[in-house]
């Protein structure tokens, strides 16, 4: 199975390496990034991995969630596909985030 990182996720990804960086330097965001890209991998062996909550808009839609530290991947298996739509801070309403509503 193949993973495709879409272009919001892409985006969401770079935009939170870049504040890692500046937070916490090159060194750590660059492990960061190494253990995102792992787990987005692993993906492809394991897509059932992460958290489908059937009773949930998101996940009557066939939407996963796959947490890492304070952030999470929402993703979606389509055939032999694992597409990521979003990569957010979990820490904060990411739902809303995603729909682009206030809290």
């Amino acid at each position: 199975m193949k993973v495709e990182w879409l272009y919001e996720a892409r985006n969401e990804y770079r935009d939170i390496l870049q504040f890692y960086r500046a937070q916490v330097g090159v060194k750590y965001a660059r492990a960061f990034a190494d253990k995102v890209l792992h787990a987005a991998g692993q993906l492809s062996r394991f897509p059932e991995s992460g958290v489908l909550r059937s009773e949930t808009l998101m996940g009557r839609y066939g939407f996963r969630a796959l947490f890492l530290d304070h952030y999470v991947l929402i993703y979606k298996v389509q055939g032999d596909t694992v597409h990521i739509y979003h990569f957010k801070d979990a820490r904060k309403n990411y739902i809303y985030q995603i729909f682009g509503l206030e809290e």
